[in-house]
């Protein structure tokens, strides 16, 4: 009898720009993001988000190797995703206040999708296979927080060590280990939340008036 289909999920299998993949990959994660309603993901099976997509296993595969790689990708650009603060929003800065305001915003909407999502979320912090979201998720964030130490600089707060990427990445590890014990812990006040854990930033990170 003929195996289960290879689980490749390699760029090389699906040329995930290319339009049709395009759609197929949005199917699925819709699809995904329609049965997190009814089960944990920790339930799910490839077969019944695909079935959901009216999508082949096959197909999958040629994506995503598993159910957890494909929400690790998911949540962790919606975390991304959150964390972007507007051009406009940047160049309008005047003060390092200003950005930090901003930031504090962003802050919230990505705490406030960990919350609305907090089943999923801890499942991808807690598993021992995590499908690379741990990953994910800190290396977004230091990207966050180095274009976040550009806009400072050019407002004339120095952040030490920056041309070595320390504080960036002190940053990330620092933001998304709150991620965690947000997702992992029961409060639910999104805005006292986002005001202690911007309160752990480093001396030289302004403060929103």
């Amino acid at each position: 009898m003929p195996g289960p289909p290879a689980r490749r999920g390699s760029a090389r299998a699906a040329d995930r720009a290319e339009p049709r993949a395009v759609r197929t990959r949005a199917r699925l994660v819709g699809a995904l993001l329609d049965a997190l309603t009814a089960k944990p993901l920790e339930a799910l099976s490839v077969a019944e988000v695909c079935r959901r997509a009216e999508v082949h296993r096959v197909t999958f595969y040629s994506h995503w190797p598993d159910i957890r790689s494909l929400a690790a990708e998911v949540f962790a650009q919606s975390v991304d995703r959150l964390a972007r603060v507007p051009d406009e929003v940047l160049s309008a800065a005047a003060v390092p206040a200003d950005l930090a305001a901003a930031y504090e915003r962003a802050l919230h909407g990505q705490l406030r999708e960990i919350l609305d999502h907090r089943a999923a979320y801890r499942t991808l912090f807690t598993s021992d296979a995590d499908a690379g979201f741990h990953r994910r998720l800190v290396a977004a964030q230091r990207d966050r927080a180095a274009a976040a130490i550009g806009e400072l600089a050019r407002l004339g707060v120095a952040a030490p060590g920056g041309a070595a990427g320390y504080p960036a990445a002190y940053i990330a590890g620092g933001v998304v280990a709150a991620f965690e014990a947000w997702a992992l812990g029961d409060e639910t006040d999104v805005a006292a939340a986002a005001t202690e854990i911007a309160a752990q930033l480093p001396h030289w990170w302004p403060r929103p008036d």
